[in-house]
């Protein structure tokens, strides 16, 4: 039997929204397969807000990806903050992506689409991986 909340009190989703709000942050939708998890898209960033209970929500984002605890004033201001932060650059680049050169168009924005490029490569490599090796068991 879980212990984590099914759904989200109205009271705690209407004291988020009011926090965010004056911030100017758009509450969205719940996430697809959950019910207690909202997506935020705010400065070209998405996060994630899991509600788990007593008015505290688990934030998912840049830089929080396991999540942390935090309640609605505390998320409204790591959020904006965090869309403030937008000027400064992104992730550098490597030149090459375990041992693959990094083709330009992803150089460019490495912390942002790239991650796509990285999950494709890193599969190619490991099917290359796999075919040498059966291969060689020959």
């Amino acid at each position: 039997m879980s212990i984590l909340p099914r759904h989200i009190p109205a009271t705690h989703l209407t004291a988020l929204q009011e926090e965010l709000t004056p911030a100017g942050i758009t509450l969205g939708p719940v996430k697809p397969g959950t019910r207690v998890t909202r997506v935020v898209d705010h400065g070209g960033i998405r996060w994630e807000l899991t509600y788990i209970g007593e008015g505290y929500w688990c934030l998912r984002g840049p830089g929080v990806e396991h999540g942390v605890g935090v309640d609605a004033p505390e998320a409204a201001e790591r959020i904006a903050a965090a869309a403030m932060d937008e000027d400064e650059p992104g992730i550098p680049a490597p030149a090459a992506w375990r041992g693959v050169p990094v083709p330009e168009q992803y150089a460019t924005n490495w912390d942002g689409p790239a991650a796509a490029w990285r999950e494709g490569a890193g599969a190619a490599l490991a099917y290359a991986n796999l075919t040498a090796a059966a291969q060689g068991d020959n």
